[in-house]
Formats: C-alpha cells, structure tokens, sequence
C-alpha cells in the first residue's frame, strides 16, 4: 500500500507543508499536525450509530469508534475528505449537505485537528468489512458509560463524544 500523504498544518490549521501517514515522526507535535475527519450517524431517537472496529486494525483493534473516521489527504479539504471516508468505509455517497458541522477540534488527546460531522438516519449503512465487525446504536452517554467501564476504543472517542452530549 503507497504512504497517503497528509498535509502539516501549523497551530491556525494553516498548511506548512505535507507528510506521509507512515512517516515515523508522524504525531509528533514539534513538527506540525495533521487533520481528520470523524462523523456519526444520528438516529431520530438521538442514537448514534456505532461501530465496534476489526480487530486486525493496528489502532484499537476491536474497540468502539466512529461511524466514520480518517485522515484529511493532502490537498483535501475536511468535507471533501469526509464524504471520501464515508463512500469507503460505509459505502454510502452522500453530499456535503447530507452532513451537519458540529465543531472543529484541535490538537489535544492526538495531535490532529478534526472536524466532528452529524449524519441523520435511521438506516445501517452496510459497512466495509475491513473496518468494521458489528455496530449498535447507542446515546452518547451510554457510550461514554461503555469507555468509563473500560471498554477499548479510540483514544479520542470520550473527548469527541462530550461534544454530543
């Protein structure tokens, strides 16, 4: 697989310069951050659709995460990245006015800026099977009970989450 290439970003989200998402110095905050994507689907009860992710995936194999996340590529703007991610992993081609912006996150439990996005719908999407291995829908307190209770899951799945409740 080719190294995808990310742009670095200063501390005002301003493009510095690019990296390779398997350069080593990758996360390091003395040479710049990186941004990302992540997005969950709201159900009309306010449940959030969640997928608990394979377990042959290098970060939190087997644990909770979001309907959708990844990494903005090079060049790439946060919605063009995150209509990207969802056709991949959701198999789902949505519009950017499919999605609702809740807020833009910086650099804190991973040095990346991501943009947190809302999709409504009461449907499962069908998933890629590579990312993920079953979902459930839950409200954002019970997910945050489940990682309290020390259920795996993404390092920044408590942080984002508080956003929702």
């Amino acid at each position: 697989m080719d190294d995808e290439l990310l742009d670095l970003v200063n501390e005002r989200d301003e493009v510095i310069g690019t990296i390779g998402r398997n350069d080593p110095r990758l996360g390091r905050d003395d040479i710049g951050y990186v941004r990302g994507v992540q997005m969950f689907i709201q159900n009309d009860a306010g449940r959030l659709w969640v997928p608990t992710r394979n377990t042959r995936k290098k970060i939190a194999p087997g644990g909770l995460d979001y309907s959708m996340g990844g990494h903005v590529g090079a060049g790439e703007t946060y919605i063009t990245a995150a209509l990207r991610e969802i056709q991949e992993e959701l198999n789902l081609t949505l519009a950017d006015g499919d999605l609702k912006f809740i807020v833009k996150i910086p650099p804190g439990v991973i040095p990346y800026f991501c943009c947190l996005y809302i999709y409504k719908s009461n449907n499962e999407p069908q998933y890629n099977k590579e990312d993920f291995t079953s979902a459930t829908w839950l409200t954002a307190q019970e997910i945050i009970d489940k990682l309290d209770a020390g259920i795996p899951a993404k390092s920044n799945l408590r942080e984002t989450v508080k956003y929702l409740l």
